[in-house]
C-alpha cells in the first residue's frame, strides 16, 4: 500500500493540526494516520477535503498578506 502525506487534519488524539497519511479510501470514508502521533482515524472523505481546502485557503491568505507587506516596505 502506498502512503500519501498530503492532508492536514485535526488529530483526535494529539489535538494538533498535522499532516496525515492517507491509508485507504472506501466509498465516502478515508483511513488516515497522524504524522505526529500515528493515531489512525476513519473520517468522512468530504469532511477531510473541506478541511484541507480551508487550510489551503488560509495559507494563500497568509502568503498574500506577506507579499503585500513586502511590497508596502519597498514603496516606503
Amino acid at each position: 500500500m502506498e502512503l500519501d502525506l498530503s492532508q492536514i487534519y485535526t488529530c483526535p488524539s494529539c489535538r494538533m493540526e498535522t499532516p496525515h497519511y492517507l491509508l485507504a479510501r472506501r466509498e465516502d470514508r478515508v483511513g488516515i494516520a497522524c504524522a505526529r502521533c500515528q493515531t489512525v482515524s476513519l473520517v468522512d472523505a468530504e469532511q477531510l477535503e473541506t478541511h484541507q481546502a480551508w487550510w489551503e485557503d488560509e495559507l494563500r491568505q497568509i502568503l498574500s498578506s506577506l507579499d503585500d507587506e513586502h511590497r508596502f516596505d519597498e514603496d516606503h
